[in-house]
């Protein structure tokens, strides 16, 4: 087996990784976790939660190879979003409310797949209300999600969208939160209450502060950012002939600016450890398109030096 087999064309070894990954992240927040997860709350999730926020989570990763193949990202097979979702996710930090961040993670990841239909699908409306109502379901499970608003004008724009489906997106997101607001009324609450809960939520501090944050946690970040970045530099040097197809440019424009959204959430006051599955959905795409069109031993080293640090930080804080 080549060394870049599993960055390139094993789709098997990417879901036994990915099970590796999650299993072992799981055992060592159950026997060590980290400071800042024992400061991000101070009740520790029930065994069989965690398990099913694991299955949730490999359930995600599938759906971010699928996401990457509909995206059009990649010229060919690649199950590169598979552990890069995995390491992202879960690896720098798990957060003790795990269950419900899986959830949101889910739906925000079965959003983004929804949305790349209307990429092959001229006025597709179905597709676009579903994902219009998952990233409303998102703010319900996980308050910051609220700032993932920003993608309904972004998608319209950059898929250039009608009218039509405009309208849609817009009632499908309000659908959730206003659902929400009348089952509260119903239950004798004000009308407004769900809005002042929702707002205190956002207001409120979710995490105490802690001394430092684990020197592997930085390095995985940084490295994440410079390949990023260089990835950047190496495709406005030597543009890739699927960048003359439209649709890859839409893709990737929507995921550029789907990623810069979401990190917006380290922003407000009650951002935790949950943001890292929120933000592994977009960044996993755009880590492993920038895996896949640089050089073969570019992208190899790379993959395996954030593997490597990835089993580093189960041992090392």
């Amino acid at each position: 087996m080549q060394l870049n087999a599993i960055t390139r064309k094993s789709a098997f070894m990417a879901i036994i990784l990915l099970v590796m990954m999650l299993v072992a992240v799981a055992l060592r927040y159950c026997f060590t976790p980290f400071a800042m997860e024992l400061a991000d709350s101070a009740f520790r999730e029930r065994i069989v939660s965690l398990v099913v926020a694991m299955m949730i989570f490999f359930g995600v990763g599938i759906i971010e190879g699928k996401v990457l193949v509909r995206s059009g990202l990649s010229s060919n097979f690649c199950a590169l979003p598979m552990p890069l979702y995995g390491v992202l996710a879960c690896g720098v930090f798990l957060s003790p409310q795990t269950l419900t961040t899986a959830a949101a993670s889910l739906c925000f990841a079965l959003a983004m797949l929804l949305l790349l239909r209307s990429l092959h699908r001229a006025g597709e409306k179905d597709s676009v209300l579903f994902f219009s109502m998952l990233l409303g379901i998102t703010v319900l499970l996980y308050p910051p999600c609220i700032v993932l608003a920003a993608v309904i004008p972004i998608a319209i724009f950059t898929l250039a969208l009608s009218v039509r489906q405009t309208i849609l997106m817009i009632i499908g997101y309000l659908t959730p939160l206003l659902g929400a607001s009348y089952v509260m009324w119903y239950r004798g609450d004000s009308i407004l209450e769900f809005g002042r809960n929702l707002i205190n939520a956002l207001m409120s501090p979710r995490m105490d502060a802690v001394e430092e944050i684990p020197y592997v946690a930085i390095v995985i970040v940084a490295l994440v950012t410079v390949v990023l970045v260089w990835g950047g530099i190496f495709a406005a040097v030597r543009p890739d002939k699927m960048f003359h197809l439209a649709r890859v440019r839409r893709s990737l424009y929507l995921f550029l600016w789907v990623s810069l959204v979401s990190m917006t959430m380290l922003l407000l006051p009650s951002c935790d450890l949950s943001v890292c599955a929120i933000v592994a959905v977009p960044i996993s795409i755009l880590l492993s398109f920038v895996l896949s069109i640089l050089p073969n031993n570019h992208s190899t080293i790379a993959y395996w030096i954030i593997l490597a640090l990835f089993v580093l930080h189960l041992f090392v804080e």
